[in-house]
C-alpha cells in the first residue's frame, strides 16, 4: 500500500461511529498522512452543507465529494469543482411521486438542504415541493415510515431513464424513517474518484478507498485498494483487498496507521 496518494473514506458507518462521533486518535492518523503528503478525501452521501460542517470539526481534507458523488468542492478555495445537476423535468417527475404516495423529501443544493417535513434541522429550509426551489438540486432524499409506499415509489422510478437510487436504508427499524438517495445515473462515488483524480493528476492505481455500505460499491470499483469495515455489506467485503475492525472498533484508525506504517518503511 507505500504507492497510495490518495483516500477515499466513506462517512456514516465508516469514519463515523454508530453515534455519529471520530474518534480524536482517528483524526490524528489522517493529519500524520496529510504530513506526508497523502489527500484524505471524506466520500460521502451527505450533503455539501453538512459535510463542510462535518469536516471543519474534523478536520477534513483539501477535498470533498459529496452527495453520492453529484458534487466535489475545493475546500481551501470553497469552490464547487464539479455538480451534477437533475434536470427540471425529472425534478418534476419526483415531484409527483412525493404527491402520490404522500412522501417526506430533502433536497441537497449546493447552499441549503431543504425539506417538506416540518421537523428540520438548523442547516435545513422548508419547501413545499421541488419546484419550489430555486437552486440547482443535485440529490433528494425520499424518506417514509411505510415500506409498501416505498416500494411502490421505486418500481415507478425505474421507468426513468435519466435517474437512480445510489443509496438505500440498511436496515429495516420499526418506527424509523426509511430512505432513498436519488441522483442522476451519471453520478457515483466511482465517477467522482475518476473526475478528481484526474484534475489532481493522480493515478487510479495509487488510490484507495474505505467503506461500508452499497453507495461505497463504485468507488470500490474504480479504487486500487478497497478497503471493507467489518460492518460492511458483504459485496463490498468480497471485492476488498482488506476488511478491518468496525467503525465502533476505530477500523479507519487500523487502515490508516498501517498505511502509515507502510509508506515509512
Amino acid at each position: 500500500m507505500k504507492d497510495v496518494k490518495i483516500v477515499f473514506i466513506d462517512l456514516d458507518g465508516t469514519l463515523k461511529d454508530d453515534n455519529g462521533k471520530v474518534d480524536l486518535d482517528t483524526i490524528k492518523s489522517m493529519n500524520k498522512l496529510k504530513d506526508k503528503g497523502i489527500q484524505i478525501i471524506l466520500t460521502t452521501g451527505r450533503s455539501l452543507k453538512y459535510t463542510i460542517n462535518f469536516a471543519n470539526m474534523y478536520n477534513g481534507g483539501n477535498y470533498l465529494i459529496t452527495s453520492n458523488g453529484a458534487e466535489i468542492y475545493n475546500f481551501n478555495s470553497k469552490k464547487v469543482l464539479y455538480n451534477d445537476v437533475i434536470s427540471k423535468e425529472d425534478l418534476e417527475y419526483l415531484d409527483s411521486l412525493i404527491s402520490k404516495y404522500n412522501l417526506f423529501f430533502i433536497a441537497n443544493t449546493i447552499n441549503f438542504r431543504y425539506t417538506n417535513k416540518k421537523e428540520k434541522e438548523l442547516i435545513t429550509k422548508e419547501a413545499k415541493d421541488l419546484k419550489s426551489i430555486k437552486e440547482d438540486i443535485s440529490q433528494v432524499v425520499i424518506q417514509s415510515y411505510d415500506l409498501d409506499s416505498m416500494k411502490l415509489f421505486r418500481k415507478d422510478l425505474e421507468e426513468n431513464n435519466n435517474l437512480k437510487i445510489s443509496n438505500k436504508t440498511k436496515k429495516i427499524i420499526e418506527g424509523k424513517h426509511l430512505f432513498y438517495d436519488i441522483t442522476n445515473k451519471t453520478s457515483s462515488k466511482g465517477n467522482a474518484i475518476k473526475w478528481l483524480c484526474n484534475h489532481l493528476n493522480i493515478s487510479l492505481d495509487r488510490t484507495m478507498a474505505i467503506g461500508d455500505s452499497s453507495n461505497d460499491l463504485e468507488m470500490f470499483n474504480v479504487c486500487k485498494y478497497k478497503i471493507a469495515m467489518s460492518n460492511a455489506d458483504d459485496d463490498l467485503k468480497k471485492i476488498a483487498s482488506l476488511v478491518t475492525l468496525s467503525n465502533n472498533e476505530d477500523g479507519v484508525k487500523a487502515v490508516l496507521d498501517r498505511l502509515y506504517t507502510e509508506i515509512n518503511s
